[in-house]
């Protein structure tokens, strides 16, 4: 049974890994729902940096800090980082956490709506390969699982 860690949940217990942080479009589809729903018998940790609501640089610098914090050190923690980016030009954070999960030498698993914009840049400079479906990501990551289940 998978093991889920929250937003700003203690990062330093004990969990199984592969240890995976779920980034990406915090706004539509609950997609992150259908990872916890698909996998719910893996022996795996998922990250879930989700939160309800972003705390504004501008406004709370500290928490905003924090929060940002906590997201590194899952980033750290995490084996595999899979990312769902949503349409348009949002998921800036998670532009970075890809390069960061990449540098880092960590593997990942990259899907994107058909109108996310700049899928060519971020494929092209990363050599990652996108799908463009839920299921597709879930089928990469199933396979990803089971290299580690060996």
């Amino acid at each position: 049974m998978y093991v889920l860690i929250k937003a700003d949940e203690p990062l330093n217990k004990p969990m199984p890994k592969p240890r995976v942080f779920l980034g990406g479009v915090c706004k539509g589809r609950e997609w992150r729902l259908e990872f916890f729903t698909r996998f719910e018998k893996s022996d795996v940790t998922f990250i879930n940096p989700r939160r309800d609501n972003f705390i504004d640089p501008d406004i709370d610098p500290i928490g905003h800090a924090t929060q940002v914090g906590w997201e590194r050190q899952a980033l750290d923690l995490a084996d595999i980082g899979v990312f769902w980016l949503g349409e348009g030009l949002s998921n800036q954070a998670s532009r970075v956490e890809i390069g960061y999960m990449l540098g880092a030498g960590k593997p990942v698993l990259l899907g994107a709506e058909k109108k996310f914009m700049g899928v060519e840049h971020l494929t092209g400079f990363s050599g990652l390969v996108a799908t463009n479906s839920i299921d597709g990501l879930m089928n990469r990551f199933a396979s990803l699982l089971a290299s580690y289940e060996e």
